[in-house]
């Protein structure tokens, strides 16, 4: 078949003719990964406008562009961004053994196995590729697609797997942790706001007492509200800063001289007041 010929102005024209089609045939497909190789972006582009689905390598499941991410490959990545890949492109419902191995996440690879529809935006925040993340997101991908089963958007994934930087980005923004963040210590049971890398303002808390104890690790503020109450325990927490999109956060509360609470920060109600007021949406916050 022309398509499979060496001559480029054949295969060109033959592309040029071939009509818009919903899925890859192995002609087309092999014609694609030679131009891959060849580095080839008019024919990439011509063969990614002749098909409404995303191209996968021979004998595979999962896109390219996705194995792109997985498997830390710019150039690949950079090649089939630039020829107008779906920047929205899904994962299968079955994805290959190989692509699974490339996900070092157990709760990543729980959610690619398990739910549906999830995006390459949400496969590069729940991998930590935060360079993927960026050029997905500054080309228009949508970052607020929800997956089917479990309603999880890219924000949900990095903050469940821990990557506070793809966090920040799929926030918008947020300041340099060397510039402005927030440590807490539960064995001191005391918080610190450090600017500049120096601690600026201390203040007692109260973290999570014995069978509630708090979540360590390093997060991010990713909602506030004034006037928070509970859904769950039915009590009122004022100056409700939420971490990672998690079920705790800080709030303004009783701060006895132990751990109290039901896992989240308390804290007096003036230190409540100030980090509410001056840490934005984004802010590093590390609890250990």
């Amino acid at each position: 078949m022309a398509l499979e010929g060496e001559n480029p102005e054949i295969v060109k024209t033959v592309i040029e003719r071939l009509p818009t089609m919903p899925h890859w045939k192995t002609s087309t497909r092999r014609a694609l990964t030679a131009a891959l190789q060849a580095g080839n972006k008019d024919q990439i582009r011509s063969l990614l406008r002749k098909h409404s689905t995303p191209p996968t390598p021979e004998g595979r499941n999962v896109p390219f562009l996705a194995y792109s991410i997985a498997g830390n490959n710019s150039s690949l990545f950079s090649t089939l961004l630039g020829c107008g890949a779906d920047l929205n492109t899904v994962l299968p419902s079955r994805c290959d053994k190989d692509f699974l191995a490339l996900l070092p996440s157990k709760s990543l690879r729980s959610y690619v196995e398990e739910d549906r529809n999830l995006t390459v935006v949400m496969l590069a925040a729940g991998l930590g590729q935060d360079d993927y993340l960026r050029a997905l997101l500054d080309a228009g991908a949508n970052r607020n697609r929800l997956t089917s089963r479990d309603k999880m958007s890219a924000l949900d994934i990095a903050a469940e797997t821990g990557h506070w930087r793809a966090a920040q980005i799929l926030l918008g923004g947020g300041p340099s942790p060397d510039r402005l963040r927030l440590e807490i210590s539960l064995a001191l049971q005391q918080v610190a706001l450090v600017k500049d890398g120096a601690p600026v303002y201390r203040t007692q808390c109260s973290t999570g007492r014995p069978g509630y104890s708090t979540k360590t690790g390093e997060f991010v503020i990713t909602n506030k509200e004034r006037y928070h109450r509970s859904t769950i325990y039915h009590v009122d927490m004022p100056y409700f800063m939420r971490l990672s999109c998690l079920d705790f956060g800080m709030h303004a509360g009783y701060v006895p001289n132990h751990p109290a609470s039901h896992g989240c920060i308390r804290l007096p109600e003036e230190a409540a007041r100030k980090f509410f007021s001056e840490l934005p949406v984004g802010t590093l916050v590390t609890v250990q």
